[in-house]
């Protein structure tokens, strides 16, 4: 049997006015401006040698991230680039070549590939595939999203948490926003704040406040049970849309919640025991709510393995 063509788990959303004949493509997030030193470069101004940029997409603290385009690639890219203050900072172009490497080791649909690590440039910067289409934090301005929508959502982030977790790393800063709808498949982005499972900060772990785990907050290493509550949040916010604190269970369908709940547990030993677990666990409750499967169902007696 042939498999299924999947239908989007949301619709995606265009601006005809900006598209390809534009000055830019539709964003997959575009935050408000952020008062810290930048690169300010002009339509078309040169990140560096065949990399022109095109639109300034936010950034952080020590880097700025910026849709360009890429004449090797022929192609829209993303490149994260140091911000000028800290061109000169060892750490910081150390930290950025670290998630290049940890990018660079990836191979999973639902991870953004990396292009180029250009750490070692004059303007530090490190080029990602550009993975159009909107973030959930776009589409969350529009509404909660249906359970079955964000079910799905569920579905895939587990399976992409599967591998990532399986390479024993951790995200640690999963959120609407680091998520983004490819013909839509949800794709994660920013390894930013990704560490080793076991990583022992001393301090307590970086991420976005609202989205952290009570242990990643209190300076636990790092652990797949951070990401597994992430996932709780990011799924209750979807639902319900808004974000919670102190995260109550979302109230949208019995099965739905009951497994949200779970991953929101204080204990995170009260948690799924992986990412596989969970992927378990989210069976029933994409058939209880009408959710689309996103493996033929043969496969399901492989679920156990890893669980």
């Amino acid at each position: 049997m042939a498999p299924r063509r999947h239908r989007p788990p949301v619709s995606r959303t265009t601006d005809p006015g900006r598209g390809w004949g534009g000055e830019r493509p539709t964003l997959t997030s575009c935050g408000p401006p952020v008062e810290r030193s930048t690169w300010a470069f002009a339509l078309g101004d040169e990140v560096d040698s065949g990399v022109h940029a095109w639109a300034c997409l936010g950034g952080g603290r020590r880097c700025e991230t910026w849709l360009v385009w890429s004449d090797d690639h022929w192609s829209p890219a993303v490149a994260k680039v140091v911000r000028p203050e800290f061109v000169g900072d060892r750490p910081t172009r150390a930290a950025l070549a670290a998630e290049a490497g940890r990018a660079g080791n990836l191979a999973h649909p639902a991870f953004q590939r990396l292009l180029g690590d250009r750490c070692d440039r004059p303007r530090p910067y490190v080029l990602f595939e550009y993975a159009e289409g909107p973030s959930l934090a776009g589409l969350l301005e529009q509404g909660p999203l249906p359970v079955d929508d964000v079910t799905l959502i569920g579905l895939q982030l587990a399976s992409a948490l599967h591998y990532l977790h399986g390479e024993g790393l951790v995200h640690l800063d999963l959120k609407p926003g680091n998520l983004v709808l490819r013909d839509g498949r949800v794709v994660v982005i920013d390894l930013g704040h990704a560490r080793a499972v076991g990583h022992a900060p001393g301090h307590p772990l970086r991420g976005t406040r609202g989205y952290l785990a009570p242990e990643q907050a209190a300076g636990a290493p790092a652990a797949p049970s951070m990401d597994l509550y992430t996932v709780g949040v990011v799924l209750d916010e979807l639902a319900t849309g808004a974000r919670r604190f102190p995260h109550p269970a979302s109230s949208v369908h019995p099965a739905f919640d009951r497994c949200v709940a779970r991953l929101l547990a204080t204990d995170p030993r009260d948690r799924p025991v992986s990412a596989m677990a969970l992927l378990t666990e989210l069976v029933p409750v994409a058939a209880a709510v009408g959710s689309e499967r996103l493996w033929p169902a043969w496969a399901d007696q492989h679920l156990h393995r890893s669980s």
